[in-house]
């Protein structure tokens, strides 16, 4: 255990009042003056405020801006996965091109070789 958690355990820990707490608090309850109908008073009422109007505002401004900034972001991403398709397909038809061009400088210099050792 750490310093901190006894420290806590130890400020946390129960503490007995003593015999004349007991003795005190059953004396200040019978002293009390009871109502005449033996209940409480009513709890205070505090004015209400109608308070739908004040967070509206911002409900919808959080909203817009929570849109914007998604919409921005769908859009960044959708030209990245764009741009790297468009990369993809660019360095495909490069091999294919590259493999094409092999092919016919193969065949030009298997003629150029074939006019040579006939010559």
């Amino acid at each position: 255990m750490s310093r901190a958690d006894d420290q806590l355990r130890n400020a946390l820990r129960p503490v007995d009042p003593g015999a004349d707490f007991t003795q005190r608090v059953l004396e200040r309850i019978a002293n009390e003056p009871a109502d005449a109908a033996g209940a409480a008073e009513p709890p205070i009422e505090m004015p209400r405020r109608n308070r739908s109007p004040q967070w509206l505002p911002m409900a919808l401004a959080a909203s817009l801006v929570f849109a914007a900034v998604g919409t921005h972001y769908w859009r960044q991403h959708s030209e990245r996965a764009a741009g790297l398709e468009a990369r993809e397909q660019l360095l495909e038809a490069l091999r294919v091109t590259s493999d094409k061009l092999d092919l016919a400088f193969e065949g030009v210099n298997a003629d150029t070789e074939a006019e040579n050792a006939g010559a």
